[in-house]
């Protein structure tokens, strides 16, 4: 009995001693074998998406634009495989991002629900009681629209308060030769901007002069049998807001799980049009 118990804790050491010699540099035994741990990979296709294969398309004028042909001559370009939407964003899709908006405002008003509070780290597990009975509605009355402006006594959020405040990379002006571009900090390409991301809803009757179209500025965003109808009233920089939380929501998820993150969404390019 004694001697089963000694082989067995025996079996344990040795076990124990081979994981920690894996974590050192006896793991790599004199050879090159790259960083060890490092997150697995595989092919990712993200949801509602489809994938467009590399190739390329000719621009320019063609061979029987015989005005141009001699001094603007066509050219080949070469687009990298990428993946597009296979729909429009849709309402309730834009409505997440929206949501995400009101709430991030919310829990930062409500300081019970920061985790660290030198980070300002939301704890998102817990969720807001948005009942108007509720403690919580009672401590962000801000955030609704009041006196005059309250319509029929509705408590509604008032859309001037849902600003994203994100930031991006200019890779390009990073790459740039000019001079003195290389001696630059690295905070130097650094942007930050804060954007309205609520949907200019009104779009429905100033872009459609001789159509009644006030039901449609009324109940499109809002009412649930739009939800899978196409978002308008978006314009390009609360495009590129949406792009930049869409690509946050999901890195930060796949970081929470120990997987790689992706590259970013962004709009398309005119040349992948």
């Amino acid at each position: 009995m004694k001697r089963t118990s000694f082989i067995t804790l025996l079996l344990v050491a040795l076990i124990a001693f081979s994981g920690c010699g894996k974590k050192g540099y006896k793991y790599y035994t004199g050879q090159l074998l790259g960083v060890p741990d490092r997150p697995g990979w595989k092919g990712v296709n993200p949801y509602g998406m489809v994938y467009i294969p590399s190739g390329n398309l000719h621009i320019g004028p063609s061979d029987q634009d015989v005005n141009h042909s001699l001094w603007q001559r066509s050219k080949s370009i070469s687009i990298q495989g990428f993946y597009m939407d296979e729909t429009e964003i849709t309402n309730n899709e834009y409505r997440q991002f929206v949501f995400w908006v009101r709430d991030s405002i919310a829990h930062t008003d409500l300081e019970h629900f920061i985790e660290d509070s030198e980070n300002e780290r939301i704890d998102w597990s817990q969720k807001i009681d948005w009942s108007a009975e509720s403690e919580d509605a009672d401590m962000l009355e801000d955030m609704y629209y009041q006196g005059d402006d309250r319509l029929w006594g509705r408590r509604e959020i008032d859309k001037s308060i849902l600003n994203y405040q994100y930031e991006w990379f200019d890779w390009g002006a990073a790459a740039s030769k000019a001079e003195g571009n290389r001696d630059q900090s690295r905070q130097h390409f650094i942007h930050r901007e804060e954007v309205n991301i609520y949907p200019d809803t009104l779009v429905w009757i100033h872009d459609f002069s001789y159509s009644y179209n006030e039901p449609m500025t009324r109940q499109y965003f809002t009412h649930p049998a739009f939800d899978d109808y196409p978002v308008v009233g978006v314009n390009w920089k609360q495009a590129k807001a949406f792009a930049v939380w869409r690509s946050r929501f999901w890195n930060d998820y796949r970081s929470a799980h120990g997987e790689a993150v992706i590259d970013e969404f962004r709009l398309p390019t005119e040349f992948e049009w």
